[in-house]
């Protein structure tokens, strides 16, 4: 069974995803088609919670951090990734999502109900969380990185083709067209 398969992330070659697809004979293409930069911010509003996306967050929230954080200050995160990437700077979260948005929302409203909600995230994100919550809190923005598509990128005819965010699907269809024998699964 020879056949490519493209995953819109870079993938170590020991990831699950790699080796289980090459153990049943598909090339596997692991490539980003999102470019990441920091985005300067110079205030952090008070707030009573800070609520993480994404590991990425957590990275250019602290390390555009100058300064300190408001005392007692409660942290929060998607799901487990973004709980570890929280630990490895040696914060416990108060609240851990299942990393799916519509549980995390409903859970985090009851958890942070009228509180007021810091979300460091990127420029392009879906806000998605911050959406499902409605009015249950108050949600306050904080971008700190851009993330856009890659302008300059080849990737080989492949059989099926797995989008991690509509980011990287809308660089992949902004350079690619969809072509006859191609799947499409997206999976974020």
């Amino acid at each position: 069974m020879n056949f490519r398969i493209f995953i819109s992330r870079e993938l170590k070659e020991d990831s699950t995803f790699r080796t289980r697809l090459e153990a049943i004979g598909a090339e596997v293409i692991g490539q980003s088609l999102i470019e990441f930069a920091p985005a300067a911010f110079e205030y952090i509003p008070p707030c009573d919670w800070i609520f993480f996306y994404s590991k990425k967050a957590v990275r250019f929230f602290f390390e555009g951090l100058e300064g300190g954080l408001h005392a007692g200050v409660k942290w929060a995160a998607l799901g487990k990734g973004t709980a570890a990437a929280l630990a490895s700077r040696g914060i416990t979260p108060d609240f851990i999502g299942a990393g799916e948005p519509e549980g995390v929302a409903e859970a985090f409203a009851r958890e942070a109900a009228g509180q007021r909600v810091l979300f460091p995230q990127a420029r392009q994100s879906r806000q998605s969380v911050q959406q499902l919550l409605g009015g249950a809190l108050q949600a306050v923005s904080l971008v700190v990185y851009d993330n856009r598509p890659r302008q300059s990128f080849d990737i080989p005819f492949c059989r099926a083709l797995v989008f991690t965010s509509p980011l990287n699907a809308e660089a992949y269809f902004g350079k690619y067209t969809l072509q006859p024998g191609q799947s499409v699964v997206a999976i974020g």
